[in-house]
């Protein structure tokens, strides 16, 4: 199973643009993915001295999931914030 950002990067960055988005910002956010799923989540670099224990969740910022062949896009309350 591949990198779903990578595989899915074009259509990432169309949305982004679309939307007033950062891509560039997207493109640096922590990754979830699975096999029809993305997850980017924003990982505040001023903690990280636990682990785990500092970043329980990482937000998620912006979701990204292949319904029928169409990726459909999904905001959270964070995408404006860390996008």
């Amino acid at each position: 199973m591949g990198n779903r950002f990578d595989e899915w990067s074009n259509e990432i960055k169309d949305y982004c643009q679309k939307n007033n988005l950062d891509f560039d910002k997207a493109k640096k956010l922590s990754q979830g993915w699975g096999k029809d799923f993305l997850a980017l989540q924003f990982h505040d670099e001023s903690k990280g001295v636990n682990g785990l224990l500092d970043e329980t969740p990482m937000p998620i910022v912006l979701i990204v999931e292949k319904k029928d062949n169409n990726l459909v896009f999904t905001q959270t309350e964070n995408t404006k914030k860390y996008l």
